[in-house]
């Protein structure tokens, strides 16, 4: 029963998602159609990371080079907490599905999943209606995986050289994800404050062209260590906000 019960609550929420604009159907089918990842690096790296599931994991992180340049300093991170990063650089959403249908995942039943993605798709000139459906397939699979977990989906950060490369589309899909929070159970949206996170050059555009930001790399994209640290902190509150208890120890 409890099956039945989340399988319509998630066609409840699809029947919704489909009623808002008319977005692309290409581009729907892009986002929604799992996909293998086309890039030589980003295949060899999937197979690590299906080689490297572990036998049990109280935290699964999912996404792109955004979590998976965290993989090596998760122990040091979260010392109590067992991390399995299951994220893959340049992956889009397409290969997230594409690795979730491919991974057998379901004995891990994690505390919690976080899921960050999305970027690269902006990037790449995807409509941001699409992306955003891509997402919330994601979550749908999540669930259907493991019903009992809880998913953090993390809002997409700034990025470029004065942190606005790709507004048009992130702030469209970063309002979708908010109100997916509200529209399924045991999903919660993590907002990642754009302005704290890019060290307040996000509201002071020239600031961002002269200064850069220490939460990030060179290039205004991925995070440096101290970035990461900031990463962990947005991690831990959301889970105490949310569950009651800091999973990410």
């Amino acid at each position: 029963m409890r099956t039945v019960a989340l399988l319509a609550g998630l066609m409840a929420a699809s029947v919704a998602w489909a009623a808002e604009p008319v977005c692309d159907p290409l581009a729907l089918d892009l986002t929604r159609t799992p996909q293998r990842t086309q890039s030589y690096p980003g295949l060899r790296e999937t197979v690590k990371v299906q080689a490297a599931r572990p036998a049990r994991a109280e935290a699964v992180l999912i996404g792109d080079s955004l979590l998976a340049g965290w993989r090596t300093d998760l122990p040091a991170a979260f010392p109590a907490t067992a991390v399995y990063d299951f994220s893959v650089g340049g992956d889009r959403v397409a290969n997230v599905l594409w690795r979730l249908d491919n991974t057998d995942l379901s004995p891990l039943r994690p505390s919690v999943a976080a899921l960050l993605i999305g970027t690269n798709d902006l990037a790449a000139g995807t409509p941001a209606c699409a992306v955003a459906a891509g997402i919330a397939a994601i979550v749908e699979r999540l669930r259907v995986l493991w019903p009992d977990t809880p998913v953090f989906v993390l809002t997409i950060p700034p990025r470029g050289r004065d942190f606005h490369e790709i507004d048009a589309g992130r702030l469209e899909v970063n309002a979708a994800i908010l109100s997916l929070g509200n529209r399924l159970g045991g999903v919660h949206a993590v907002k990642i404050d754009d302005d704290a996170f890019t060290c307040g050059r996000y509201g002071n555009s020239l600031a961002a062209d002269r200064q850069p930001c220490g939460n990030y790399a060179d290039d205004n994209l991925h995070f440096s260590a101290r970035g990461y640290v900031e990463l962990g902190r947005i991690l831990r509150r959301a889970s105490a906000d949310a569950l009651g208890e800091n999973v990410f120890r």
